[in-house]
């Protein structure tokens, strides 16, 4: 066969498998609209990824909440992919103290949300607490002393309103 008619069954072999995955997109997407909007969330995750240096999230950097039976936080390492035919997302997670790193396999339906917390909190169990802006750590209460002597309250007279100025 010619170079030219070799290139341009390629050039139809590639549009025509495009055109089938878009139609099958929107099948997936009419028929199961609450799938198709995890799977828009992890497509998020996917440009965020792209973006970064290896296409891997640092540790500790993205961590993702799923619904299931036994775990609930992953900490993301790298989405590897997204299979609408089988409704599950595969992801490379860091182990922590209840995992092992590796790949997770993750039925779309149970994921609910990812999230970049700002500062990871050292809290002795690895991956589990954040503190934001709002969150400050509180100061330890004063210690009450059980012998220290109690002040009477001076007895309030009044209405607490201002007299007029005359």
């Amino acid at each position: 066969m010619p170079k030219k008619v070799v290139r341009a069954k390629l050039i139809r072999d590639k549009a025509l498998s495009e055109f089938q995955r878009q139609l099958a997109l929107e099948k997936f997407q009419e028929e199961r609209p609450q799938l198709w909007l995890q799977s828009q969330r992890l497509g998020k995750l996917v440009e965020i990824q792209d973006q970064l240096v290896d296409q891997t999230f640092a540790e500790g950097s993205c961590f993702l909440h799923a619904n299931t039976v036994s775990f609930s936080s992953f900490c993301i390492k790298k989405v590897l992919g997204i299979d609408l035919d089988t409704c599950q997302a595969t992801i490379e997670i860091y182990g922590d103290d209840h995992l092992e790193a590796g790949v997770v396999v993750l039925p779309l339906e149970t994921i609910e949300w990812f999230g970049f917390p700002a500062t990871a909190v050292s809290t002795g169990i690895h991956f589990e607490g954040f503190v934001g802006s709002m969150l400050k750590p509180a100061a330890p209460p004063a210690p009450v002393q059980a012998d220290a002597p109690v002040k009477a309250v001076p007895k309030i007279k009044g209405t607490g309103r201002t007299k007029p100025k005359e």
